[in-house]
């Protein structure tokens, strides 16, 4: 113990004669952490070949300033896959997700000035048999939520809203599975 104790001084002493400085361990920062979830569906289609889809949400803890945390929730990915090639006409009216960010009873959904903003799958999942679109975050604001809250253990859940063109039924809601909790 005398040795380490010493040789902590000498060390210290040694810097501080060369001019030197000696960095000192603070507490570890706590890592940005992100948790997402993929729900998955196939769509019977009427008069066209079915189409099985998959939703990638995620919620993530962005940091914390003024006594607040922040987190952000995003549709992050959608793919989609038909059953054989499918050309013309359209699998889908509309086919949009509302994302939300939950803390237990509370819910804090995609909105500004009182209008929920959706994002839209619709055009990309009927203009090819398969393929998938990953959403770039941040520009758009589009399919987002962003919590300033006192409150730790986030989820993000969403609802997609399918509408299946010549089925004569309108739109539909697909709740879809929510992440696991982010503090």
């Amino acid at each position: 113990m005398k040795i380490a104790r010493a040789a902590a001084v000498s060390a210290l002493t040694a810097s501080t004669i060369l001019g030197g400085s000696l960095a000192l361990a603070g507490p570890a920062q706590a890592a940005t952490t992100t948790h997402c979830k993929t729900s998955t569906k196939s769509f019977n289609l009427p008069g066209k070949p079915d189409v099985k889809v998959s939703v990638n949400i995620c919620i993530k803890y962005t940091g914390s300033s003024g006594g607040y945390r922040y987190y952000k929730a995003w549709v992050n990915k959608a793919s989609w896959t038909g059953n054989s090639f499918y050309t013309g006409g359209k699998r889908f009216n509309d086919f949009s997700i509302l994302m939300r960010a939950e803390h237990g009873s509370t819910k804090v959904e995609n909105c500004s000035y009182g209008i929920c903003e959706e994002r839209t799958i619709s055009g990309e999942v009927n203009n090819s048999n398969s393929g998938s679109k990953t959403f770039a975050t941040g520009a758009s604001g589009y399919g987002e939520a962003y919590v300033k809250t006192k409150n730790k253990s986030w989820t993000a859940d969403a609802t997609a809203y399918v509408d299946i063109a010549d089925d004569g039924k309108g739109a539909k809601a697909w709740g879809l599975s929510g992440t696991s909790a982010v503090s």
